[in-house]
């Protein structure tokens, strides 16, 4: 494939509407109009329309335009439409999946005509959150595209906010970096704290829910009462006494001026970026990285909000030495990080765990005991260790006591221990 002709994509699908931006011969991402003589606006509302008696489609803000004229079908939350596909045709003659799908054709050829012609080497698009469903319709409608999960993925907001920072120059990340987001829906602040030791570059993402500062859906309609006053609060909650080298302000509740002073005052030791196209370029840049790997290039390693930043080992032995058996790992979310092993107790009622966390150098070492366990030196006293996670910080350890088959009958005692990693 010559690569001169190909394209590197970023998308960004949230609060309604597709953003675009691809990479350029000078290595930075690049956000594009398509639909707009105002170089300046990159939202293409989620939005198609018909005229049923030409079937002319029409979309985005040409779509809105539309939909009040004699004769048409308008569609918007196409996402939310094709989630619940029944793969009955709507008005129109196509299924939601089908129009959404559509609506990506007509976005794609305009951006191909954009570029002269250029095809797609590799595209990664982002969502909010996790959402299996918006993922499914997403990939159906790029499969009838011809669009393969060979040349696509798609993440998460934070995840892309991490591709972008890295991105930029180091002295932006010398310490923790911030993002404040604001919609209708959410205010939520993102704090990026990073792991410098040997290897890929550990990024921890910490999630702080600020909904209850600010009302994000009364910002949206112009009602700013209380607004100030709770920004500033939320603002002194996330970032008192913490080393931030950057902040940035993006979502459609920082497209106005309204917290313009408080800002100003935040820029004391620190950059500050207000902008709307944050997370589009962090997807060009993961795309980048994922489809067009330079040597020699830096790695980084994401853990997500709800993914684990330590690991937890148990030190064995077998075959002649000792070990640390993995129970849990690094950048596992906790939802899956639950597990259970059985282990022969030799001599011993203690178990030696070994916690290593990715911002710290240092490993910890917890010991837990089990009170009251019969000691025998014949190998026959057999446990299951159970973890279950509370929180990324919070692991509860539940050990039972199984018995060695008909040989020793199981005591039914249990031991419980919560480790703070």
């Amino acid at each position: 494939m010559d690569e001169e002709r190909t394209l590197i994509l970023g998308m960004d699908l949230c609060d309604g509407a597709l953003q675009l931006a691809y990479l350029d011969e000078r290595g930075e991402m690049v956000s594009v109009s398509l639909f707009s003589s105002d170089p300046g606006k990159y939202r293409i509302p989620t939005a198609i329309c018909t005229d049923l008696q030409y079937r002319e489609w029409y979309c985005g803000n040409d779509a809105i335009r539309m939909k009040e004229k004699e004769g048409t079908v308008f569609f918007d939350r196409l996402i939310e439409r094709a989630k619940e596909d029944d793969g009955e045709p709507v008005k129109g003659g196509l299924t939601p999946t089908a129009l959404l799908t559509h609506f990506f054709r007509i976005v794609l050829t305009a951006l191909r005509e954009k570029t002269g012609g250029r095809i797609i080497r590799g595209l990664t698009l982002s969502l909010k959150k996790e959402d299996e469903g918006a993922r499914e319709a997403v990939r159906s409608a790029f499969e009838q595209l011809g669009i393969e999960e060979d040349r696509f993925l798609m993440i998460t907001h934070p995840e892309s906010f991490m591709n972008y920072v890295v991105s930029q120059n180091k002295d932006i990340w010398i310490n923790d970096v911030g993002l404040f987001y604001m919609s209708e829906e959410a205010f939520d602040y993102y704090r990026l704290t990073f792991g410098k030791k040997q290897g890929p570059v550990c990024v921890v993402t910490e999630k702080t829910d600020l909904s209850s500062y600010v009302n994000g859906a009364a910002v949206s309609d112009g009602d700013m009462s209380g607004a100030l006053t709770g920004f500033k609060e939320a603002v002194s909650k996330v970032i008192n006494k913490q080393m931030v080298s950057a902040l940035y302000f993006t979502g459609p509740g920082f497209e106005s001026s309204w917290a313009d002073d408080v800002l100003k005052g935040l820029c004391s030791g620190r950059r500050i970026f207000r902008g709307q196209n944050l997370f589009v370029k962090g997807c060009g840049y993961k795309a980048r990285r994922q489809f067009d790997p330079k040597e020699n290039e830096d790695s980084y390693l994401y853990i997500a909000p709800d993914a684990l930043k330590s690991s937890i080992s148990l030190r064995v032995y077998k075959d002649g030495g000792y070990e640390e058996a993995i129970l849990a790992d690094i950048g596992t979310p906790c939802k899956d990080a639950e597990k259970t092993v059985e282990v022969i107790m030799d001599e011993t009622n203690e178990l030696d765990l070994i916690v290593h966390n990715v911002l710290k150098k240092d490993f910890v070492c917890a010991i837990m005991t089990l009170d009251n366990l019969e000691e025998r030196n014949d190998k026959s006293v057999r446990v299951r260790i159970s973890l279950k996670f509370a929180d990324r910080d919070t692991c509860v350890i539940t050990v039972r006591d199984i018995g060695f088959g008909e040989i020793y009958e199981t005591t039914y005692r249990i031991w419980e221990q919560i480790l703070k990693i």
